[in-house]
């Protein structure tokens, strides 16, 4: 990092990394070695931990993330920009979520021939960075045995030195865990919103705002911390239900002299205003009630006078008071509350400012003043119960605005600041959703885009604080007129007094205008480099729906009106990451899951497909760390197929075709067995469900499918089926082993987007692997590598589509499951093979058992599958129990003597079956309720339906079991 620049003007930025940018026609050159990996064998099990950090650091120092800032010929291009974690933070689930999504399309599109960058970088995060370093200050301070320690006592630049210490010292740790979880970013290509480069496009589009008069410094109302002693934004601000009061405050009605005014009853009048804040009426200017509130209508024109401050203020009419709540009379602080604000606009009344910016009551107060907030509330409600003006005290929850990264209530009070002019902005923003040029997906959240973006007030972008981009604004003592530039003025813009006559204004942007520019002012912006140019716009932003208004909405407003051009093409919104009980995370409660805790114990890949796995859209993600046990077992059983292939090839290597695999297996596939023609056909199917579920942002669905086969097709059956292979040797032997090496390696290229640790690691260890590079890399003499990230993507092969040696398989898996069925409801141990004879119906079908006869005798444990006697009588004999299959139709006959007690197994059926049937009649019950059904809510409905299907699959196996045992 290099070090402070010494201008003035610039004491918040560092350089931003170095980027070279590529040649355009750079000359081939003799190809180099392909960079590689060390040969490693497989260890016994998945152990993660042994081969993750290995792998990463050997992916970029071979420069297998880098992105090339042009093309090559024919060439897409495709662009993920991180959403910037502030620089102090530490990885959350929330982070993890993002970006193990992003990384996922990222790395698919890689691996399709894009050329692609996915752009790394920090927020400076100006409050919350701050507040820890004045934090730290403090306790400085205080372990000292002295008091604390403030900004001020450093001064400005002292400050800010520290604040750039703290930076460097800690923007390592959330850097370091994004690469702990596998994210591909181009680290050559890190930025920071306080970089050089991106601090001079901050200030540019500053300057360009104010020329065009959409950026002006002006008296308002704004949202302050009196912790932060800042203005924050009006979406720093979070609504947090609290409980409190409702105090039932009278106001005297009087002329506007202070003469009382008597009521209808003759004595004198008083309107009572009901108020969640008391302290607040020392602001008052006004009270309000409807213009059509008959309660109110001959106080119309009249006067009240303040409790305790005797002001007389009007009694105005206006249609935003709501004659339901309350009482129907609104006191007006105009300096205190947003919508007072309007309304005092509206009426041109005064403002008093009594909230000070420092917590206290200012001298506005009267005899409050200098009071902290919560001792004025105190005092004013015990002198209004002194004075017989507090009507009642009720109580009452509302919610309470606090200040997103303090905690605090946030103060509405009238400031001068710097303000955007919005609505130009937001128009053309508007229009670009409308018109398609930018998709949210889901499409639902467009309605609440539009909701804010119609309903968008001015944005105070000036904060009281000093770390952070300084606004580019000097004043002039000599003609009190103000000059924004880019760069420290050196005379007046107005006057042309000397720079010494000028001094530049001390705050600081908002942290969100920096953000606003990030797709752009990342890729060199204003210069028109080449990176902008193949890059902008970016092809997907991909957050959380929480910073809809933050972040997305301010990128488009600033794309639009900086570059002609939308920031991104699609808007791809995922939910929150809750708890297993679909709670939201917190330190408070205690159920925070800390992904670095999670793939310490279980890998990065099974934290990663577990998020995928469960980011359905729309759906808030329970997250369980039993789910993620279950997907290390599943990388686990990755594992143990490959190494069963590496056992195989042990016993004899078969060398690899002429024109590698897939050519032979297409070459052969007539010869092939029909269990090799159906797993390949299987791989195509799931390759094409993979590939629509990245193309259209399912990744749950994708990464279901990857599930599905591997677990249950490749693992559960076609291994399984391989071993009847592999034990007849010759011809069947190396047919399966090249096709199970076919099916695992696409399978792992297909896989290594959501899962790289395992899918490289494993992938590695296979034979007849190659290397492979880039487009670009080629083109730029870049050797190749030895690694998955650069193979090509796999892509259904539709000639392996073979829909016969699926039915096929389908009816071999129907008998093996009926005899596995068997074996579990009558609680036959596997290890003890069984003797089993078949009933075909049809000539074809017993040709198809004894075709097969090798592999349903090996998949199902049998000692012997012959053809049954014929029984005179006709069916099988009582001791024999009967299984039937469908498909193929046929009868599966196995003698219970030796295998079952049959009286004790039948006597625990009908006990099962009493017990279903209990439940059963249960649940019917409930469902049958008609007020039940009307008034439970839907989920709990759809739970009890659902229980009611597996009842009665459950009833049905068990009866099926029985009469089989009763023959």
């Amino acid at each position: 990092m290099a070090t402070k620049p010494a201008r003035a003007a610039k004491k918040n930025v560092r350089k931003a990394a170095p980027q070279k940018a590529p040649a355009r026609s750079a000359p081939r050159r003799p190809s180099a070695p392909a960079l590689a990996l060390p040969p490693r064998e497989l260890t016994g099990s998945f152990e993660p931990a042994k081969f993750e950090a290995s792998l990463y650091e050997f992916w970029e120092k071979s420069g297998c993330f880098d992105a090339a800032d042009e093309s090559a010929p024919g060439q897409k291009s495709f662009c993920i920009m991180i959403p910037p974690p502030n620089v102090t933070g530490h990885l959350h689930m929330g982070h993890a979520l993002t970006n193990a999504i992003q990384d996922t399309l990222i790395r698919w599109r890689r691996m399709s021939g894009d050329n692609t960058l996915y752009q790394p970088g920090t927020d400076h995060a100006g409050i919350a960075t701050q507040l820890m370093v004045e934090r730290a200050l403090a306790d400085e301070g205080r372990k000292a045995g002295g008091r604390p320690i403030t900004r001020h006592d450093l001064g400005r630049e002292k400050f800010l030195e520290r604040t750039w210490k703290w930076k460097e010292d800690h923007a390592h740790i959330i850097t370091g865990q994004l690469r702990r979880l596998g994210c591909s970013f181009d680290w050559k290509r890190e930025r920071f919103t306080l970089d050089d480069g991106l601090s001079r496009a901050v200030r540019e589009v500053f300057v360009r705002l104010y020329k065009d008069g959409l950026i002006y410094r002006g008296e308002r109302i704004i949202n302050w911390d009196t912790v932060s002693q800042s203005a924050v934004s009006d979406l720093e601000v979070v609504p947090t239900e609290r409980k409190g009061f409702l105090w039932h405050i009278k106001y005297a009605v009087v002329e506007s002299d202070g003469t009382p005014v008597a009521g209808a009853d003759g004595k004198e009048a008083f309107l009572t205003i009901a108020t969640t804040r008391p302290e607040t009426l020392l602001g008052d200017t006004a009270v309000a009630v409807h213009p059509e509130d008959d309660r109110y209508s001959a106080f119309h024109g009249k006067h009240a006078k303040l409790p305790l401050l005797g002001r007389v203020i009007p009694i105005l009419t206006d249609t935003y008071v709501e004659r339901e709540f309350g009482t129907g009379a609104l006191k007006i602080t105009p300096a205190h509350d947003f919508n007072d604000y309007e309304i005092g606009k509206r009426h041109n009344l005064p403002l008093v400012s009594v909230m000070g910016k420092d917590g206290k009551i200012t001298a506005a107060g009267g005899p409050y003043a200098a009071m902290d907030f919560k001792t004025a509330r105190e005092r004013i409600i015990a002198d209004l119960k002194e004075s017989g003006r507090l009507e009642k005290t009720e109580e009452h929850t509302h919610k309470v605005g606090l200040c997103d990264r303090t905690g605090q209530p946030a103060e509405p009070l009238v400031s001068k600041q710097w303000f955007v002019k919005i609505e130009p902005l937001a128009k053309p923003a508007i229009a670009a959703v409308e018109s398609g040029k930018i998709e949210f997906s889901p499409k639902s959240w467009e309605k609440t885009y539009f909701e804010w973006m119609y309903n968008i007030r001015d944005w105070c972008i000036s904060r009281q604080l000093w770390w952070g981009h300084r606004v580019p604004a000097w004043y002039c003592s000599t003609c009190q007129e103000i000059t924004v530039a880019v760069e420290a003025p050196a005379a007046c813009g107005s006057c042309g007094a000397d720079a010494d006559r000028l001094k530049q204004d001390e705050d600081v942007l908002d942290t969100w205008f920096s953000s606003g520019l990030w797709p752009f002012s990342t890729l060199g912006w204003p210069e028109k480099t080449p990176a902008l140019n193949t890059f902008y716009p970016t092809s997907i932003l991909e957050t959380g729906f929480d910073i809809i208004f933050f972040w997305v909405a301010r990128m488009i407003m600033m794309g639009l009106h900086f570059t002609g051009d939308v920031p991104f093409r699609k808007v791809y919104l995922h939910a929150m990451v809750r708890d297993e009980k679909g709670e939201k995370m917190s330190k408070t409660k205690g159920n925070v899951i800390d992904p670095l805790d999670v793939m310490a114990e279980h890998g990065a890949d099974a934290l990663r497909f577990t998020l995928l796995a469960m980011a359905g859209q729309g759906r808030d993600i329970k997250l369980s760390l039993d789910r993620v046990a279950g997907y290390r077992g599943f990388c686990n059983k990755l594992w143990n197929a490959t190494k069963f292939f590496h056992l195989q090839v042990a016993q004899g290597a078969v060398a690899e075709p002429q024109g590698g695999a897939e050519s032979w297996l297409l070459k052969n596939k007539v010869e092939l067995l029909p269990v090799n023609r159906w797993v390949l056909s299987r791989l195509q199917q799931v390759n094409g469900a993979v590939t629509k579920g990245l193309e259209e942002f399912r990744l749950n669905e994708a990464a279901q499918a990857i599930y599905d086969f591997s677990w249950h097709e490749l693992c559960d059956w076609y291994i399984e089926f391989s071993k009847v292979s592999f034990k007849e040797g010759g011809e069947a032997r190396k047919q399966t082993l090249i096709t199970l090496h076919y099916v695992l390696e696409r399978l792992l290229r297909m896989m290594h987007p959501f899962m790289p640790f395992v899918t490289e690691e494993l992938w590695l260890s296979l034979p007849w692997k190659k290397p492979a590079n880039s487009p670009t890399r080629e083109r730029d003499g870049a050797p190749a590598v030895m690694s998955l990230m650069l193979q090509k993507y796999p892509q259904p092969e539709p000639r392996f589509a073979n829909s016969e040696a699926e039915k096929t398989v389908a009816a071999l898996q129907g008998i093996i499951e009926a005899l596995r069925n068997f074996r579990g409801e009558n609680r036959i141990p596997t290890s003890k093979e069984i003797a089993a004879c078949y009933v075909a119906p049809r000539t074809a079908t017993d040709a198809f058992v004894q075709l097969f006869r090798s592999d349903i005798m090996a998949m199902a444990r049998l000692s012997a599958l012959e053809k049954a006697p014929v029984n005179g009588n006709g069916g099988a004999p009582r001791t024999i129990a009967v299984i039937p299959v469908t498909n193929p139709a046929l009868e599966l006959h196995v003698d219970l003597k030796g295998l079952v007690d049959v009286e004790e197994e039948t006597k625990r059926l009908r006990k099962e079956i009493e017990r279903v049937q209990g439940d059963l009649s249960f649940i019917r019950g409930k469902l049958t309720n008609e007020s039940f059904v009307a008034k439970a809510p839907k989920e709990l409905v759809a739970k009890e339906k659902g229980r009611e299907n597996e009842l009665v699959g459950k009833l049905r196996e068990l009866e099926s079991a029985l009469t089989r045992l009763s023959g």
